[in-house]
């Protein structure tokens, strides 16, 4: 571990697992019923939001130091993938040159060069952006909105529950 990782977080036991999965999935229906209901996404894109909640509470523990670096790392990753679908499209020397921007930052997060922003979230996030299947039906401006709305969202539900949990949590007492 170093200033830019998260110490690991303590297994919650069985009771605790329970409620925990219950707050993920009603934050995630009213996710998706905020983001395709009054934000008017699809559903193909929804996709940046769960995997930027799934990077930040695995790899992070919501650290909130964490979330810009989290979040910075998500959008370079999606721009870089964004890069290899058109330079594949633009033809002549754009593909080479998509290719060498997803090496140059493979490079600079191997040797952790500029860790807030090319980070584990940007190789996760190219990783999921550049797969074909995604490429090929994606909004690309509707999957950074989504990333970035769904990341402030879960972000401000855990800062919220946070707040909750040291107000009536067993420590308050």
């Amino acid at each position: 571990m170093n200033e830019n990782t998260a110490p690991e977080a303590a297994t919650p036991g069985p009771v605790a697992g329970i409620a925990i999965t219950a707050i993920v999935v009603v934050l995630i229906v009213a996710w998706i019923a905020l983001a395709i209901g009054v934000l008017n996404m699809t559903d193909k894109t929804l996709v940046g939001a769960f995997m930027f909640l799934w990077y930040w509470a695995n790899n992070e523990q919501l650290q909130f130091n964490r979330l810009v670096p989290a979040m910075l790392g998500s959008l370079v990753g999606i721009g870089i993938a964004w890069f290899l679908w058109y330079g594949a499209q633009a033809g002549g020397m754009m593909p080479l040159a998509a290719l060498g921007a997803l090496i140059v930052a493979l490079y600079l997060d191997i040797i952790k060069a500029v860790p807030n922003v090319v980070n584990t979230a940007t190789m996760l996030f190219v990783t999921l952006a550049a797969a074909p299947l995604i490429q090929l039906q994606v909004d690309w401006a509707e999957l950074v909105k989504s990333t970035v709305l769904g990341g402030l969202f879960f972000a401000g539900a855990v800062f919220g529950l946070q707040k909750l949990a040291a107000r009536f949590g067993p420590s308050a007492a």
